[in-house]
């Protein structure tokens, strides 16, 4: 990940985001709220002693759960239950030092919060410990009516780097919804009809997210930050995504099911000229460690990564590094599958083929080479093959496959035999090693 050091007047920082894909972790898919400080601080120093911290994984994300309640100056108060080092000596609440922690450590730090008022495991978690406490304005977390505040609590005071914002409260709380007519909440819209984009009412979630990165930039005026907006896919945050976030979710959460991995990458790939610099299409966090992704099922997890960095996706891991296996770290550290995710061209492969469940998927990179995959979707074995001449290069080329890291010399067309759910990630260069045109 290319990164920037600098200090202002917010302290100084490990590391600031610049125009390539975040790259982290987050404990959503590990613990959702069960997490703690101390578990998050453990998976830190996993990540730094494992070598993935250098190798670029340096956001550490906090998610859902976080809080205990916003307080009667609306100011959001730290669950210290979950972040002991959050109790002020004056009886206030804070995340700075946990941030500090974080920064002292070369790593940057994320939150969370949602674009309403009300979080996702308020809607979906109902029987989690970590829930919002007190009254009905209490439990009411999300930013919405309190975008600026907030905004100057967390990147200012709190000095965080990255905020991944949920749309939760604009979907899941409606009056027709158990828990707000019982008066457990109040309703709102819903703003977001999960899967009927017609009836989303999208001038007003776009307008949310719009002044939300506007009280963010008042903040860190420097543009040192990341915004990773969360509505799913839904609300046609296709169109207007790329105005406002570092990252836009393009699907629905993903789970550690090869089914489910294809399915957020397919929303993603279906938009590579949204892409750019500073700006990614997200399928969501990677299921490295989980499930069908697991050390047992490696030939999975590599086409999972490969497909991800092909995207320019973000790179956030989502188990708990702490008990990963060295054959797992070597895959999410592969620094060269690392690399096509970080090129600084930012430009997202395109699908160039796709015959049944063979697809082959092309990407162009600063130096004028080439990123080729070649997929198997599918549970049983299948051949296929990509002309050469369909690369826009010229000569003789060279391949260099990025899990092996063999090379040689291509010919009429790139092949290969492939086992299930198996992908070959070549990178493809003239032979001459010179620049040419992209």
């Amino acid at each position: 990940m290319a990164i920037a050091g600098m200090s202002g007047a917010y302290g100084q920082a490990a590391a600031r985001p610049t125009g390539t894909p975040p790259m982290g972790w987050n404990p959503w898919n590990a613990f959702r709220t069960e997490v703690t400080e101390a578990k998050i601080l453990a998976v830190a120093q996993a990540l730094k002693q494992t070598g993935l911290a250098e190798a670029g994984y340096r956001f550490i994300d906090v998610d859902d759960g976080w809080w205990l309640q916003r307080n009667a100056q609306h100011r959001l108060i730290v669950r210290t239950s979950m972040f002991p080092s959050a109790v002020m000596p004056d009886g206030t609440t804070s995340l700075r030092p946990f941030v500090d922690r974080l920064h002292s450590m070369g790593l940057l730090a994320g939150l969370y919060t949602d674009i309403g008022r009300n979080a996702c495991s308020q809607a979906w978690d109902p029987q989690s410990p970590n829930l919002p406490q007190g009254s009905v304005a209490e439990r009411e977390i999300g930013s919405m009516d309190h975008q600026a505040q907030d905004m100057r609590l967390i990147f200012g005071a709190w000095n965080f780097d990255a905020i991944k914002v949920d749309a939760c409260g604009l979907a899941d709380f409606g009056p027709d919804k158990p828990a707000v007519k019982n008066g457990t909440y109040r309703a709102l819209g819903p703003y977001i009809v999960r899967g009927q984009v017609s009836a989303d009412q999208t001038a007003k979630v776009e307008a949310l997210y719009a002044s939300l990165k506007r009280e963010i930039d008042t903040v860190r005026p420097q543009h040192d930050t990341a915004l990773a907006i969360c509505t799913w896919g839904e609300a046609d945050v296709v169109r207007w995504g790329n105005r406002y976030g570092t990252s836009w979710r393009t699907s629905p959460d993903i789970e550690p099911t090869w089914k489910s991995m294809l399915a957020n990458f397919d929303t993603a790939a279906a938009h590579p000229e949204l892409a750019g610099p500073g700006h990614f299409n997200d399928p969501d966090m990677l299921e490295l460690g989980n499930g069908e992704f697991d050390a047992d099922h490696l030939d999975a997890a590599r086409a999972h990564l490969s497909l991800w960095a092909m995207l320019n996706a973000p790179l956030i891991l989502g188990s708990d590094i702490t008990r990963w296996s060295p054959a797992l770290v070597a895959v999410a550290g592969n620094r060269e599958v690392i690399a096509l995710d970080q090129d600084p061209l930012a430009r997202q492969a395109v699908v160039v083929e796709r015959n049944g469940d063979g697809e082959v998927l092309l990407k162009s990179l600063q130096d004028g080479s080439r990123a080729v995959a070649l997929v198997n979707r599918g549970d049983a074995p299948l051949h296929l093959s990509l002309p050469t001449s369909k690369l826009g290069l010229h000569g003789s080329l060279v391949t260099r496959d990025l899990w092996t890291h063999k090379e040689q010399p291509a010919g009429a067309a790139i092949s290969a035999d492939l086992l299930p759910r198996q992908t070959l990630l070549l990178r493809v260069r003239e032979a001459s090693g010179g620049k040419r045109q992209r």
